[in-house]
């Protein structure tokens, strides 16, 4: 059994007093499910092994479920560790118990923390220290620690944790995360050192001559200071307590190294100075600061819910260039979100550029998309030994890395000699959840490009790319949510990302289109229901996807107040006519059929949120938006559906009554959506239908994934196998033929961005359609297992880490039969359709003969079966 705490990638900093608990089941005997469950929980471990002095006490439990269950013991304690442990019976009431686990609380309540805001006083980044000493045989320590923008701890001559970029971005006015660290094994017996290294982020950018993108749309710094706050809380063997503070008394402060940390991917660094060893006990910092007591920021200090930013994976460097004179363009094989390493001797004093890039001049030397200006440098100590650096409060995209003002050759000894560059690939340390793999190779190149672009672009937000702007457009949340919960598990991340959109909201009710909103964009930029209703649709997934309530229940006013002022922008008794429309629906250009995508979107929000409603009770509002969204829906198909004499039946259409016969999204959508009526559902998929007969999309990234749910719907996955397949763009599988290692942001071989995943719906097609795993209902715990039957591909495998436990699928045919093997987890059902390769085909499992439901889906066979939890082994044709 595998405990957790829901909304929280740690344990550690639990910062709610109502915890969520949840668990996964194990085991490998058939038909498990839980009858019953107990939870217990106390302040010490003990009293679990005794069930005696306990705070909560659940009782034997009439329930199956396994997450989202609330704490209702005792008041819980700021800044305290707890344990708890969970009994489970099964349908034969066998009971077992998990092993016990413990989570420490952060600040719950309205406490002001004891610590203080210091800092040096400047807008630079600097370097923080204090010596104490310990009191004892050290218990457990923790750590809440947060600096601004970003900060890195340090403990006795060691990096504290995995973090990179710590802490997450966030509306600094509304919110400031701090990291809980478990430092117990980082104390020593006797004299300790802390060490924080702050620099800039988000909160005081600083472009220094470089690009910072969002610095001429309104961006202005949080604070005039970068500043530091952490608290240590050390607990004895002997129970005794010992707490280490952020103040002026012990503390003390100096200039950084870096001298510029600009979060759009560069930095510089002075090795000259660098105070070598100063988080090591044995420094002297005599000569630094007593640092100075700051005000604190405005926002509430929280604790980091989402996953930290880590390093995935190090990549060498496979090929070494010189495309000019002394300028070397190392290949790192993969475009990435990167922090790049660089290995150099030579003279002090003496400076190295380092110029990533995901793209190539003519001339082979490297490119930055809109000719941007990106680049690091670094000056070097000229101690006579390999000088190693990377970043350390930014991550740009690049498969490239141009290093000039180096040599490659030994003799010359009056520069600095270039050994290495490594690239490490940063990203959100959220688990993997899935695997998929087929017989045919592209495809699963494919699949693997789509990865790699969802994980340079998971950070503390969802970013839109790791080169040009960084920025949390909230539409792929929603949007792409699907395909990167399949390979990912971002439960903690999107409930993150659902409370910035909250605090992003303005006073008139209008999510913006990007969160945090660190600039103002404007227009459609700034006001898409596309982009704004992820206030809705993020929440849902995360309802749908892990049982999640969390979400629902905090954005509840927000999608209110939303819905009201999208109301007060309404057309013709129910339109909706501003916004991107389908945004990027030819390489690299605007959107398009706007009413027709952002009034479809209106309608869809209404109906969620009266379902939200319905959840929580609230039955005048349940009532309320079921109306508005049926209101809506009527003057959608009034003003948009229109008999096509020259089609000889009905479709959608601008506004205007101008008909585009090839247009897939404005058919697809309002089927996807549910507004079509059924008397003119026929003509509609027909006309879906005529307009991908070419087999070749015609979708920006808004109706994509509605293009593909459609046709999908109407049981012609063929179409979209064929789509994916073709030879030229738009395609899927022309990204794989011209050696793309991330997807870029629009069809075409010259897109301005290599590492966008805002294209990438066909995953969600590839897990959902192809290899056949999908939710029927309550976050998995009925599910179905549908593999596709294609000619062209005869073997397919792949798994899912589900919130209930792993789902696994293997599918293989030949001319003897079909080969279905699945496993499903406990305490779940799932509903099986296995290809039939003729009708009537006998159906084994394990080599005995079932019973089974025979349907035909376009010319094809299926046999439907039943299935509880375990492993299964389904063969069809002959012995």
């Amino acid at each position: 059994m595998r405990l957790r705490i829901n909304n929280y990638y740690s344990p550690f900093g639990i910062d709610t007093g109502v915890p969520l608990f949840g668990w996964q089941l194990d085991s490998e005997e058939r038909d498990q499910c839980q009858s019953h469950y107990r939870i217990i929980f106390a302040e010490r471990e003990v009293s679990l092994e005794r069930c005696e002095d306990l705070l909560w006490d659940s009782g034997k439990v009439y329930s199956s479920e396994q997450f989202g269950i609330g704490y209702q013991g005792q008041p819980l304690k700021s800044v305290t560790t707890y344990y708890w442990s969970v009994a489970v019976w099964n349908q034969h009431g066998e009971m077992s118990w998990s092993d016990p686990i413990s989570l420490f609380t952060g600040y719950l309540y309205e406490e002001a923390w004891k610590a203080k805001w210091v800092g040096d006083g400047g807008a630079k980044p600097f370097y923080a220290r204090m010596r104490f000493a310990a009191k004892g045989k050290v218990k457990r320590a923790y750590a809440l620690v947060s600096g601004l923008g970003h900060f890195k701890l340090y403990m006795n001559g060691e990096k504290v944790g995995p973090g990179e970029m710590d802490p997450g971005w966030t509306n600094y006015n509304k919110s400031v995360q701090y990291v809980c660290f478990d430092v117990t094994n980082h104390i020593r017996d006797g004299n300790n050192v802390i060490g924080l290294s702050v620099g800039n982020g988000f909160y005081l950018g600083d472009a220094g001559d470089r690009h910072f993108y969002t610095l001429d749309k309104g961006y202005e710094s949080y604070g005039s200071e970068l500043l530091a706050i952490g608290e240590w809380h050390i607990e004895y063997e002997d129970g005794s307590m010992q707490h280490v503070r952020t103040e002026c008394e012990n503390w003390r402060v100096r200039e950084s190294a870096t001298t510029l940390a600009n979060v759009y991917g560069s930095e510089n660094f002075d090795a000259r100075l660098y105070p070598a060893g100063w988080y090591d006990l044995s420094y002297d910092d005599s000569s630094w600061e007593i640092p100075k007591i700051l005000t604190p920021p405005k926002g509430k200090l929280v604790s980091q819910n989402q996953p930290p930013i880590t390093v995935k994976t190090t990549y060498d460097t496979i090929k070494i260039e010189e495309p000019k004179d002394q300028v070397y363009v190392f290949d790192l094989g993969q475009n990435m979100s990167g922090m790049f390493e660089i290995y150099v001797s030579g003279p002090a004093g003496s400076k190295v550029t380092i110029k990533p890039g995901e793209l190539r001049n003519e001339d082979a030397t490297v490119a930055t998309p809109w000719d941007i200006v990106t680049y690091s440098e670094y000056t070097l100590a000229g101690s006579g030994e390999v000088e190693v650096w990377k970043p350390d409060f930014s991550c740009y995209g690049a498969r490239w890395v141009q290093i000039e003002g180096c040599t490659r050759d030994e003799s010359n000894t009056s520069k600095p000699f270039i050994h290495d560059v490594k690239g490490h690939f940063v990203t959100s340390a959220s688990m993997d959840a899935g695997h998929f793999e087929t017989d045919d190779p592209r495809i699963n190149k494919l699949a693997q490009i789509i990865i790699k672009a969802i994980e340079s672009n998971l950070q503390s937000v969802h970013s839109d790319c790791p080169t040009i702007e960084k920025l949390g457009w909230i539409e792929t949340a929603s949007l792409m949510g699907p395909s990167i919960m399949f390979v990912k598990d971002v439960e903690a991340l999107w409930l993150k990302i659902t409370r910035d959109m909250i605090e992003a909201q303005t006073e008139e009710g209008l999510i913006p289109d990007i969160a945090p909103e660190y600039s103002k964009f404007s227009e459609g930029f700034r006001d898409s229901i596309a982009w704004g209703s992820a206030i809705i649709l993020v929440p849902e997934l995360l309802l749908k996807w892990y049982g999640n309530r969390t979400a629902m229940v905090e954005a509840y006013p927000a999608m209110k107040a939303y819905m009201r002022y999208l109301k007060s922008k309404e057309v013709e008794g129910g339109l909706i006519n501003h916004g991107l429309g389908d945004w990027g629906i030819m390489p690299q250009s605007g959107g398009d059929y706007i009413e027709n995508v952002e009034t479809a979107f209106y309608y869809e929000c209404y109906k969620r949120l009266s379902h939200f409603a319905t959840m929580l009770g609230l039955d005048h509002d349940a009532a309320h938006y079921a109306s508005e969204a049926e209101r809506v829906k009527v003057v959608y198909n009034a003003k948009l559906l229109r008999w096509i004499p020259d089609e000889g039946r009905y479709a959608y259409c601008r506004r205007n009554g101008e008909f585009d016969p090839l247009n897939q999204v404005i058919q697809a959508i309002p089927l996807s959506f549910e507004l079509v009526d059924e008397n003119y559902r026929s003509d509609v998929e027909a006309s879906l239908l005529n307009a991908a007969a070419g087999r070749q999309f015609k979708s920006g990234e808004i109706g994509l994934r509605y293009l593909f749910h459609a046709l999908a719907g109407m049981k012609r996955n063929d179409i979209i196998f064929d789509m994916m397949m073709q030879p030229e763009h738009p395609s899927y599988i022309r990204f794989v033929e011209k050696g793309e290692t991330a997807l870029p942001e629009f069809w075409t071989d010259n897109a301005r961005s290599r590492n966008h995943d805002m294209m990438g719906h066909i995953l969600e097609w590839l897990y959902r359609e192809l290899l056949g795993i999908s939710s029927i209902a309550d976050a998995y715990k009925e599910i179905n297992i549908s593999p596709l039957y294609l000619d062209s591909v005869q073997d397919i495998k792949g798994s899912y880490q589900s919130a209930r436990g792993l789902i696994d699928v293997h599918f293989s045919y030949d001319e003897a039969g079909s080969r279905l093997s699945v496993s499903i987890p406990p305490n779940t059902t799932a509903l099986v359709k296995i290809p039939l390769l003729s009708s009537g085909n006998d159906l084994y499992e394990n080599g005995q003969k079932v019973d089974y439901k025979q349907v035909s889906e376009q010319g094809k066979h299926y046999a439907v079966t039943s299935i509880h939890s375990g492993a299964y082994k389904f063969h069809t044709g002959d012995l």
